[in-house]
């Protein structure tokens, strides 16, 4: 049993019509921690998740009134929480369906409690990581991966797609060391032979690219036989 504090504010919603088995799981669940609330069929569903916003919802997938699949289409327009479907339905058909119409996770009945308490806890680790970054800032640099961008303050600095690759690498390490083997792994998709120098090539065209405007500036330091850094 996990400690019930880790999940004493974590909501959870049932949505099943077996009565039996909605108990077992409540049951359960409260066990562990969760505060957890249940819904009966597929016609309040929708209104029940809109109104309680739990961090994730257990959907039966066959329901009096609708099925667990269209609740799911129902709902993602404005809950992007979890939804993890424990069915009776194991077959391959069914399951593409459910993952395809925004379901994150499929389970089929009957299923060990501690494996759905296993289930829940990967599922809320995804939905509370810190997303990807995807604007890093190293000294006067503000480097963009959604658009692909590199600017001094209202100058923008112009880099190829393999410069630029080579750049948000280091940027997202920035401060520490990166390895010429695992930068050769990453922009090449393959493992440093010990002859090859075009990572090399790039790095000191990336350089001169950086420094053009501001030559007295250093970005990008080489430590002879172990990488670079991109400075901080």
């Amino acid at each position: 049993m996990t400690d019930n504090n880790e999940h004493s504010k974590t909501k959870l919603l049932i949505v099943e019509d077996d009565l039996h088995i909605a108990k077992l799981l409540e049951r359960f669940l409260v066990s562990e921690g969760f505060h957890v609330e249940h819904c009966d069929n597929g016609y309040d569903a929708a209104e029940k998740i809109k109104k309680t916003m739990p961090e994730v919802v257990i959907l039966d997938m066959l329901l009096p009134g609708k099925d667990g699949i269209e609740i799911c289409r129902e709902v993602r327009p404005f809950y992007q929480k979890g939804i993890l479907m424990l069915t009776a339905q194991d077959d391959d058909l069914n399951e593409t369906m459910a993952l395809n119409s925004g379901i994150d996770d499929y389970l089929t009945k009957p299923v060990r409690p501690h494996v759905l308490l296993a289930h829940i806890n990967a599922l809320l680790r995804r939905l509370n990581a810190e997303p990807p970054k995807t604007t890093v800032q190293v000294q006067d640099l503000v480097i963009s991966k959604d658009n692909r961008t590199v600017l001094r303050g209202e100058s923008a600095v112009t880099l190829s797609d393999s410069e630029f690759e080579l750049l948000w690498l280091l940027a997202l390490q920035a401060g520490e060391t990166v390895k010429r083997d695992d930068l050769f792994l990453m922009l090449r998709g393959k493992p440093y032979d010990g002859i090859d120098r075009s990572i090399d090539m790039r790095v000191s065209v990336l350089r001169k690219a950086l420094q053009k405007n501001n030559p007295e500036n250093e970005y990008i330091k080489t430590l002879r036989h172990k990488g670079y850094i991109l400075l901080k």
